[in-house]
């Protein structure tokens, strides 16, 4: 996610996506996308800053460039560079794109940036949504005629593509969650990024009377680092605007890689509006105890940024954006949703057992039944007296009384399951 120090602001936008499931073999990862994608860059850290445990733990975060481009985005002709970022051990894909100005452009006007982005972006993510199952009518109603029928490809065809490429590389999760997340991060000069303009663009909004709206930045070196979680000002001297960016988009883009984490379990089995035929199935509750593990491994660092660096500069950095971006609070939504839904897989699998039991009840009352009966006409042939033959008789229709019993909880149980 480094920057491209070029004149006039810097615009990074890194779009999150769901590879399906944990990298368990990142050399297969580094073949598929060389084949691919040609050479293949393995995101370097200052060994002074970050805990050689933390990197042992996790396997290198890996990158190639895509096609980039131009794109007219707030009045502005802005040229895009365009990296394909994987963090294996989360999951996740990360397309990150840098937008410069032109050539010769005039000042561009970064305000108007985010809204010409959501349409640009659009073009691509509503046909890739629809490729994917996973525009539903609701969303499509809410999405206005003059985008849906735009089918412009920007990077929806490499994500599907590659998801499909190292499905075999992956531990799958039980579901793919298709949406992606995207935040804004500016990078300029106090010249380029004013104190008003900065302030207004922490909140994608028009002129307040608050600059800022009560953020308060936070220094390093000669950076000045200011965000709402969505939106991300970073703000220094030229000369500034090199390394310790860089070191600071790379939080940013790992933080931001684990709210989506977070946010596709939230996401995760909607358990509302599942109709009886929709094909949809819970996962086991083993399965989802051990993914609820599985996140509290991964994301261990979020209770303790300590865990990950060693640089108080950086780990106050990285406290900055992990409470900006609300991580822990994400992070504690996410367990909850893995929790609610392994009980609620739990208890499913306990009503499917209880059926099963008054399925055998209602078969050993018909076997009992049967042989009772058998012996009614042997009781008439050895002269038994009328008090035997009524007891016996008692006892089948006790026997009968009790089948119709189990059956008729069972049928009902049947008919709530296939009602629509």
């Amino acid at each position: 996610m480094a920057a491209q120090h070029l004149p006039g602001p810097v615009v990074l936008v890194p779009f999150k996506y769901d590879l399906g499931g944990t990298v368990v073999d990142t050399a297969g990862l580094t073949r598929v996308l060389e084949r691919r994608y040609g050479e293949v860059c393995v995101d370097t850290v200052m060994l002074r800053s970050w805990n050689l445990s933390y990197l042992a733990g996790h396997a290198p975060v890996v990158s190639c460039a895509l096609p980039g481009g131009e794109a007219e985005l707030g009045g502005c002709v802005w040229v895009f560079d365009c990296r394909l970022r994987v963090f294996p051990w989360l999951g996740v894909l990360s397309v990150d794109f840098t937008f410069t100005p032109g050539p010769g452009q005039e000042a561009p006007d970064p305000e108007r940036f985010y809204d010409d982005l959501v349409v640009w972006k659009n073009q691509d993510y509503v046909p890739y949504l629809r490729r994917c199952d996973a525009l539903s009518d609701s969303l499509d109603l809410r999405i206005p005629p003059e985008q849906r029928a735009l089918t412009e490809d920007r990077h929806g065809a490499a994500v599907r593509d590659l998801r499909a490429a190292v499905a075999g590389f992956v531990e799958p999760r039980p579901f793919c969650y298709a949406f992606h997340d995207f935040r804004l991060c500016f990078l300029g000069t106090p010249e380029e990024l004013p104190d008003a303009v900065a302030g207004r663009l922490l909140w994608f909004a028009g002129p307040s009377p608050t600059t800022g709206g009560g953020i308060e930045p936070l220094g390093l070196g000669g950076l000045e680092v200011a965000s709402s979680g969505w939106s991300t000002v970073i703000r220094g001297a030229r000369e500034s605007i090199g390394t310790e960016a860089d070191s600071v988009t790379m939080l940013l883009n790992l933080i931001h890689a684990q709210w989506y984490v977070c946010q596709l379990w939230i996401n995760a089995h909607n358990l509302r509006g599942q109709g009886g035929g929709s094909g949809w199935q819970l996962a086991d509750p083993h399965v989802l105890s051990a993914n609820r593990t599985a996140l509290a491994h991964d994301l261990s660092e979020v209770d303790n940024l300590n865990v990950m660096l060693k640089d108080p500069g950086l780990l106050r950095v990285a406290e900055y954006l992990e409470t900006s971006l609300k991580v822990h609070r994400h992070r504690e939504a996410a367990m909850a949703r893995l929790h609610a839904l392994e009980d609620h897989s739990r208890q499913l699998a306990d009503h499917r057992a209880e059926i099963e039991l008054r399925r055998f009840q209602a078969l050993f009352a018909i076997s009992a039944a049967a042989g009772v009966a058998s012996l009614v006409p042997a009781l008439a042939q050895v002269g038994f007296t009328a008090l035997h033959v009524v007891t016996t008789v008692t006892l089948l229709l006790g026997f009968l009384a009790l089948f119709a019993v189990d059956f008729t909880v069972v049928r009902r149980w049947w008919t709530r399951r296939r009602r629509p």
